[in-house]
């Protein structure tokens, strides 16, 4: 342990001493890690931003969607998907039915400026989308069995509108049609134009007539435990298929599946920037094993001095290797407090989803110390076998 502190102090004192080389020996090693930090980040930050999209539109929620095939005179009638559910009711707690639509909304003599979402949808829906309202209420039963024309808008249409005071109780002009406002959706979007919260949803019964259509496009079918998602995804796929009497038509979408299969495509590029970012930690590497070859040959007196007065090869090699690796070490630290000084840089800027991983940290920085031994072995190994009367006689 005595010989390892001695050699760390000796390393310590040959870099302090030559402090502008010292630093541009590490700074290979500081982009390295600095690289490996910052791209697995970035794509940690945009895994976790698609994985929380798709969870949003619900882990548990299988969505089906009917394409009338060419030719076809078979389809899926709502009848179908309801006995479905019933017949699956202890793991199917909910099932909508959803018809969509764009139209344009007008009040008196405002109307927004574009094109607005419309979803006829059951009273599930709410539900099963995990919605909230911040004022009045969804449809009822009876609203859905009569066809009323009642609908709940998104908070853009409030603010478009109506300025931003409630609705509820007023009426608005859905492509000519009057509607009677019963409710209005919690912000989600900040109330932009086009996004979730400039929407409009009415009974799915009522979008029928409104949209002058008898074939419902899509359905959406709860599943109370996440286990019973995939499964569920296939009984709808085989009896869909079954019904069509064609596997043809029509997709189920099965949201783990779906998660799955993005975790692992964005978990391979995450791999690929980190790969491509080591490879400056590999040039890091060989920059020291560079400069420590310049430092042995400059060194070449010291060293025959030091086996001279009793040194073994050991010494001398520990010396030198606990030089790269302190050299490597410090540039990997250096590169790590850079890497959460960009992270939080990025995450402030809000322009890229950032989010920082430890295990590449960790990664990065044992690897950083693995480059500096692997590559100041060479230089180390040479000055341990240097001849010390050759090395005293040198200049």
């Amino acid at each position: 342990m005595g010989k390892f502190i001695q050699a760390f102090k000796m390393s310590m004192k040959s870099i302090m001493g030559n402090k502008g080389r010292s630093a541009l020996t590490m700074l290979g090693i500081i982009i390295g890690v600095l690289s490996v930090i910052v791209l697995t980040g970035v794509g940690g930050g945009a895994t976790d931003s698609i994985t929380e999209q798709i969870e949003d539109m619900g882990v548990n929620t299988v969505s089906v969607s009917i394409m009338r095939s060419r030719g076809s005179t078979r389809t899926i009638e709502l009848e179908d998907m309801q006995q479905f559910q019933e017949e699956h009711s202890d793991r199917i707690s909910m099932m909508t039915p959803v018809l969509s639509s764009t139209v344009t909304a007008k009040e008196g003599n405002k109307n927004t400026e574009g094109t607005t979402s419309l979803s006829g949808v059951d009273s599930d829906y709410l539900d099963i989308q995990k919605l909230s309202l911040i004022s009045g209420r969804y449809f009822s039963d009876f609203e859905i069995t009569n066809r009323s024309k009642v609908c709940v808008v998104g908070t853009y249409l409030v603010q478009e509108l109506f300025g931003g005071v409630d609705p509820v109780g007023e009426e608005v002009k859905i492509n000519g049609e009057v509607f009677e406002i019963i409710g209005v959706y919690e912000e989600q979007a900040e109330s932009e134009e086009g996004s979730s919260d400039d929407t409009v949803t009415i009974p799915y019964t009522t979008a029928m007539r409104f949209l002058k259509t008898k074939n419902i496009s899509s359905y959406y079918f709860y599943v109370d435990n996440e286990d019973d998602v995939s499964p569920i995804a296939d009984e709808l796929d085989a009896f869909i298929a079954k019904e069509l009497g064609s596997d043809e038509g029509y997709s189920v979408m099965d949201p783990t599946e779906l998660l799955d299969t993005m975790d692992e495509i964005m978990g391979t590029m995450t791999t690929m920037l980190a790969g491509i970012a080591g490879i400056s930690l590999v040039v890091g590497g060989i920059g020291i094993m560079n400069i420590m070859t310049v430092s042995v040959s400059e060194r070449t007196r010291e060293i025959g001095i030091r086996k001279a007065i009793g040194a073994r090869t050991t010494d001398i090699l520990l010396q030198f290797l606990i030089e790269s690796t302190v050299l490597s070490g410090m540039g990997g630290i250096i590169g790590i407090i850079l890497g959460f000084v960009v992270g939080e840089i990025l995450n402030t800027t809000e322009i890229i989803v950032y989010s920082t991983q430890m295990n590449m940290v960790v990664i990065s920085f044992v690897f950083s110390l693995a480059v500096g031994i692997f590559f100041g072995l060479a230089p180390a190994n040479k000055a341990a076998k240097l001849n010390p009367i050759e090395a005293l006689h040198s200049e």
